[in-house]
């Protein structure tokens, strides 16, 4: 049986249409700065749109966005996203359309440790967490609000992954224990996502998910995306290989584009991806031994690297190959093969450059990650062997990033600090000063 939500009016799953959300990155608490990103978004084709909502303090900030919003004419649902706070989330549960929670911190909690449990404690421990997600469950029935069960790669809490490693197994089992809670309590107005930066953790993840819920003859809707995908062509690239491969075997219901850019920039790209069936059709294929050739002879740069990379991603899971030739009588060699080296780095085939893990950013990020995004890459480019982060907060940076070498989290105004994998090396500093810190030990890891 195929579920569907219902966001405001915006109806998720059934096999209704693609739906495209982005989120804002403005702070909250600036509600005109946050009307104006809303409606810019919407103005480019956004359909949902998310907003950080950390205490209570911008519970109320929310309530006068969303009352602004209907004041000039704007329709568009909102979504809250919540971390850390249950009863945060049950405050905007009654004010707007949707709301997002995290498994991984809702109630559970990530540090890193092991967990010894036995079965009677693992059950107790679900059930605790149960109790506490209750009162939403309640509220959410009362209003009509539609609920997100965003569980991210990076922030599955000890008692999930000392069970089931941090896997692709994982973050399936940890939506599915919020599956049955919904369920014992019949509240259906539910989309799960399973996130990672790590394109092929994101598709095996949505996919155990997928045939779980087969087994199970109920279809939730899924909510696709690749976290802390990045800037420029290689956000773009990389977003499309994840979240394309999976909507061309029919999974998938809504899609976000996550990109370290003004939010308005996701929309573009993630609007081709709700129609990548159509895009994919451009392109031709064939398979030479290792080697796989991909033509396509569209004119429009970002809708061909985005049919290209969907369809190669769609190919890597069900036809794995080792090398990637791209044709385009549009575009130079240089640049042909320039989209194929990204392609088969975002798909971890080949590394050719520095993996740069960085989020999109959102009202708790309090420095210039754009900026330093650019300056990260302007120096540190050129290290394939190396994983870098770029985080804008301590909310998923220290876990997105673990498997990274280095990386720098948001900390306070205007400062960030220093990791290594998760261990965090420094106090808040200015990002210069960051970035000599993580020069250095770039350079004493290389040698």
């Amino acid at each position: 049986m195929r579920k569907m939500a219902n966001v405001g009016g915006v109806l998720i799953g059934g096999g209704n249409p693609i739906v495209v959300q982005s989120m804002t990155n403005t702070d909250t608490n600036d509600v005109a700065a946050t009307v104006a990103q809303t409606m810019r978004m919407v103005e480019a084709g956004c359909q949902l749109v998310r907003i950080t909502v950390p205490t209570m303090r911008e519970v109320e900030a929310l309530q006068q966005i969303k009352e602004r919003l209907r004041a000039e004419g704007c329709a568009v649902p909102l979504v809250a996203d919540v971390h850390y706070r249950p009863e945060v989330a049950e405050a905007c549960a009654a004010i707007v359309e949707k709301v997002r929670i995290n498994p991984g911190n809702y109630v559970d909690k990530r540090r890193f440790e092991h967990l010894e449990m036995s079965e009677e404690e693992y059950a107790a421990s679900v059930q605790a967490m149960a109790d506490r997600a209750h009162p939403l469950f309640d509220i959410c029935k009362q209003h009509g609000t539609a609920l997100r069960i965003g569980v991210n790669h990076g922030s599955l809490c000890d008692r999930i992954v000392s069970r089931y490693g941090n896997t692709p197994l994982a973050m399936a089992m940890s939506a599915l224990e919020w599956m049955d809670i919904c369920q014992q309590t019949d509240f259906q107005n539910i989309v799960f996502s399973l996130k990672s930066s790590n394109v092929l953790t994101m598709i095996e993840a949505t996919r155990l998910l997928h045939e779980k819920m087969l087994e199970r003859e109920t279809l939730y809707p899924l909510h696709l995306g690749v976290t802390e995908a990045g800037a420029g062509d290689e956000g773009r690239i990389k977003s499309a290989a994840g979240i394309g491969a999976l909507l061309l075997d029919g999974i998938g219901d809504t899609v976000r584009v996550s990109l370290t850019e003004a939010p308005e920039k996701e929309v573009s790209p993630a609007l081709l991806l709700a129609n990548v069936q159509a895009l994919a059709a451009q392109v031709r294929s064939r398979h030479d031994g290792e080697t796989l050739t991909l033509e396509c002879d569209e004119p429009d740069r970002q809708r061909w690297m985005i049919a290209t990379a969907a369809f190669a991603g769609h190919e890597l899971i069900h036809h794995p190959y080792k090398k990637l030739t791209i044709n385009n009588i549009h575009f130079p060699t240089e640049e042909r093969e320039n989209v194929a080296d990204m392609i088969l780095q975002a798909c971890r085939i080949k590394m050719t450059r520095t993996e740069i893990v960085s989020c999109p950013s959102c009202g708790r990020t309090q420095y210039d990650i754009q900026g330093t995004l650019a300056k990260v890459k302007a120096r540190f480019n050129g290290y394939p062997d190396l994983k870098l982060g770029v985080m804008g907060c301590i909310v998923n940076g220290p876990g997105e990033m673990a498997d990274a070498d280095f990386g720098i989290v948001g900390a306070s105004a205007g400062k960030v600090c220093v990791y290594r994998q998760k261990e965090r090396l420094t106090a808040p500093l200015e990002v210069d000063e960051a970035l000599s810190k993580l020069e250095a030990l770039i350079r004493d890891f290389r040698r």
